[in-house]
């Protein structure tokens, strides 16, 4: 067996790999998924290591890049994501051995730290192989019976907000926390052009920017709130009223934001407390000089949605 950097050759093989491993039933496999978080990603194009065997590749491993940013520092990270090893060849360490070779790769090239969200099942490995626990992001919840309307309520025309974009990734906006970069480029490559998901907003075109999401679950419909700006003059009279209408007509029984980012003053979403519901965090750190744990993190439901 071979290990070695993957390539664009390799991305057939690649999914056919990871539809045999993991089926499709979690996220689409495709040429076109991949692509766009891999390649077109503006953070940079993703390290790819495969492990082959006879010209067959069987086990694959790829870190997202990401950036995050306090105001006065810039944090380089990647987010662990695809992983797969064929059905014949695994529990032989092919995962193990793929993703430490990635993170040694990571540390010398300088980088910081890995992030990801890894289910209860994956868990325990990523233990094992040195990451740690930060918890579940809290979310804040507001649940609500639905009303049937025929009204669309959904703006998608991204480029009628491509002002408001350009002052968000312009290096003078600035929030509390450690957040996502919002380096050019970066809205649009995360929600307009998202092959798998179908992203909108709501925006009085000056003040602020709300964006979300609408995905069926087990508990119902729900409306996910993944990321919201605001700007010099906002107004939360206008946006309450906005949102009101939107989850009125929307059909969806709660409504979902990260507890990191919430603020009453911004957006009310009620009386309910902030719950330790949201997806597990884990991080890796790489570097002795920083250990990510303790970072004041602000992480949108953006930042760690599943893709």
């Amino acid at each position: 067996m071979v290990i070695r950097k993957g390539t664009k050759e390799d991305i057939p093989q690649i999914i056919q790999l990871l539809k045999e491993s993991l089926g499709e039933s979690l996220l689409p496999k495709t040429e076109e998924f991949w692509k766009w978080k891999h390649l077109d990603n503006p953070f940079g194009t993703s390290p790819v290591l495969v492990a082959e065997k006879e010209n067959q590749i069987i086990g694959v491993r790829a870190f997202l890049r990401w950036q995050f940013t306090d105001q006065n520092r810039i944090y380089s990270a990647y987010r662990a994501v695809d992983t797969a090893v064929h059905p014949k060849y695994q529990g032989q360490g092919i995962f193990s051995r793929l993703t430490q070779e990635l993170v040694e790769d990571m540390k010398n090239e300088g980088i910081q730290l890995i992030f990801n969200t890894p289910n209860k099942k994956s868990h325990p490995g990523y233990l094992k192989l040195g990451w740690e626990t930060w918890g579940k992001l809290p979310l804040k919840i507001k649940l609500k019976v639905p009303k049937s309307s025929n009204r669309s309520f959904h703006s998608k025309n991204w480029e009628e907000v491509s002002p408001l974009l350009s002052s968000l990734e312009d290096s003078s906006y600035t929030r509390p926390g450690v957040h996502t970069d919002l380096i050019p480029g970066y809205i649009f490559w995360r929600y307009k052009q998202c092959p798998i998901v179908k992203y909108f907003y709501l925006s009085d075109g000056e003040t602020y920017l709300l964006i979300y999401r609408l995905k069926e679950g087990k508990k119902g419909k729900e409306l996910r709130i993944t990321d919201l700006f605001t700007f010099s003059g906002f107004d939360k009279k206008k946006l309450q009223t906005q949102f009101r209408e939107l989850i009125k007509n929307s059909g969806a029984v709660w409504v979902s934001f990260s507890g990191l980012n919430y603020d009453p003053n911004v957006l009310d979403l009620g009386s309910i407390p902030l719950l330790t519901q949201g997806p597990l965090i884990t991080l890796r750190k790489l570097q002795d000089d920083l250990d990510p744990r303790f970072l004041d993190w602000k992480w949108s439901l953006g930042d760690l949605e599943l893709f």
